[in-house]
């Protein structure tokens, strides 16, 4: 099947997309060097109403060695929630998710898409749509799902919705995006009938047309939609790397503390500032796979020489053995 063009069957659903943003423009917020006291008050505030943890306790059971936060690359699960009314952020079903790795020797970012439908193995609860590890089990059950597909620790974790998506994007002024592809606007506007009108070209997209733009599936497939998702994220970190360019932090700090939750303690996401301010690249992986329908259901398929690939690649990026 054209992955280009493959389409989804079953009933039309609202898709939130997993705010891969949060983590890089929160951080980036975290420096008492940029804001007043007042502002350093309201983020750690928002922090503390963010932060959750997870039942396995700080440290993946992948860690061999004890692992070090400030010191250690590291790994973190970025996971957009599909929560509709009458369901807790605990039972609905993660959207979308971006694991991004950090390595702290050379300073760089490996973002992997990791495609909603990918046909993975649940623990306790066998072979399915890796979407719904988070309506079984919630974050805890996600990571260790993540963990046994990637053979890699995930040390923390970031979960939204779209509506701090939004924000951040306005926030930012939008972000340039270049849209290649004629079908892809034509199908954004029937989506959202007629609501989020875009062209081809170079254009600086607001929030709803940023969420528009990363969220439609039925355009093509999980797999271009994942590298969108990923073409947006970078857009914003390097339009956020300056803070001058973001003109109000109060609307942008109190929607984060609203609409994210996160493993990230203060004390680590200050940490954090340091070292991606001094990134020198942000690199992006996409899993491979094909269509998969058992029985008339649609799953994705992955490439295991690929996904061994990748396992290889991440594993060096975290600097394990």
């Amino acid at each position: 099947m054209d992955q280009s063009r493959s389409k989804r069957k079953g009933k039309k659903r609202l898709k939130p997309w997993v705010k891969v943003t949060l983590f890089i423009i929160s951080i980036l917020l975290l420096t008492t060097a940029s804001v007043t006291g007042y502002a350093y008050y309201k983020i750690t505030n928002a922090a503390k109403k963010a932060q959750v943890s997870l039942d396995r306790g700080a440290q993946s059971v992948k860690r061999i060695e004890a692992f070090d936060p400030g010191k250690d690359s590291f790994s973190v699960l970025l996971l957009g929630i599909d929560s509709r009314p009458g369901e807790t952020v605990k039972q609905a079903r993660s959207d979308a998710m971006v694991l991004a790795t950090i390595n702290r020797t050379n300073k760089t970012v490996k973002l992997l898409s990791i495609p909603r439908d990918s046909y993975v193995n649940i623990p306790g609860h066998g072979f399915d749509k890796i979407t719904h590890a988070h309506a079984f089990g919630g974050a805890d059950l996600t990571v260790s799902t993540v963990e046994d597909l990637l053979d890699i620790p995930v040390d923390f974790v970031i979960q939204s919705n779209f509506v701090a998506f939004k924000e951040i994007v306005n926030e930012l002024n939008g972000v340039p995006i270049n849209i290649k592809d004629e079908y892809l606007v034509k199908q954004i506007k029937k989506d959202t009938k007629g609501k989020v009108v875009l062209q081809t070209g170079t254009h600086t997209l607001d929030g709803d047309q940023a969420l528009a733009y990363v969220r439609t599936r039925k355009a093509d497939s999980d797999l271009m939609r994942g590298q969108r998702q990923m073409e947006v994220l970078k857009a914003i970190f390097d339009k956020s790397k300056s803070l001058t360019s973001i003109p109000s932090y109060d609307n942008i700090i109190d929607t984060l503390g609203d609409n994210v939750s996160t493993t990230l303690s203060m004390k680590e996401l200050v940490g954090l500032f340091p070292l991606l301010t001094s990134l020198k690249s942000v690199d992006t992986i996409q899993l491979k796979g094909s269509d998969y329908q058992p029985n008339g259901v649609y799953y994705f398929q992955l490439d295991q020489n690929q996904l061994n690939e990748v396992k290889t690649e991440l594993k060096k990026q975290l600097e394990l053995s």
